[in-house]
């Protein structure tokens, strides 16, 4: 009787003791891992412009996450960058509590920053010249997610260099895999 009463208070320890991290996603509990590092290549600005730009994205939460660009030119005459460095913060309106795998998805607003060396053309010289800069600006796009966790990504926007008195471009259609 001893060792019945031993192997029921064991087995009802064991079904409390659930070891699986939960996650909150739109109220709900979902106790399965859920993935939330997404890594990103532009598509645009690496095939047509010659400048591979490589995003590196977290999602914080089901409507937001926070992300950093980077991306070097190959070529002086295809984009006006020489480098960039663009750290993001994302707001979606996409996602629902039906569809669990859409956090994070669906239509985005972006404030992004950017740290930067574009090419300068000084009193008509034939050559340009580097000028690093630093500004801030605004991005609207869209996000799609696939049930095995790939990534399709317009966005278009801009921002103003403050140092350099000059502006930026934030172009992408970029193509990743959340994991």
């Amino acid at each position: 009787m001893k060792k019945q009463t031993l192997l029921i208070a064991a087995m009802l320890v064991s079904l409390t003791a659930f070891s699986q991290k939960t996650h909150r996603v739109m109220g709900w509990k979902v106790s399965r891992d859920l993935p939330q590092n997404e890594i990103k290549l532009n598509l645009g600005t690496t095939i047509f412009g010659l400048y591979p730009e490589i995003s590196y994205e977290r999602i914080l939460s089901e409507d937001f996450s926070l992300g950093a660009a980077l991306g070097a030119s190959l070529s002086e005459d295809e984009y006006p960058l020489y480098f960039g460095l663009m750290p993001y913060a994302r707001w979606f309106f996409g996602g629902s509590a039906s569809n669990l795998q859409k956090y994070g998805a669906g239509f985005f607003i972006e404030a992004n920053g950017a740290l930067l060396s574009q090419k300068e053309y000084l009193d008509g010289a034939a050559s340009p010249t580097s000028e690093i800069g630093a500004g801030l600006g605004l991005a609207l796009g869209w996000k799609y997610l696939t049930r095995n966790h790939w990534i399709g990504e317009l966005y278009f926007g801009g921002g103003r260099d403050f140092v350099n008195d000059g502006g930026y471009l934030r172009l992408g259609v970029t193509i990743g895999k959340r994991f």
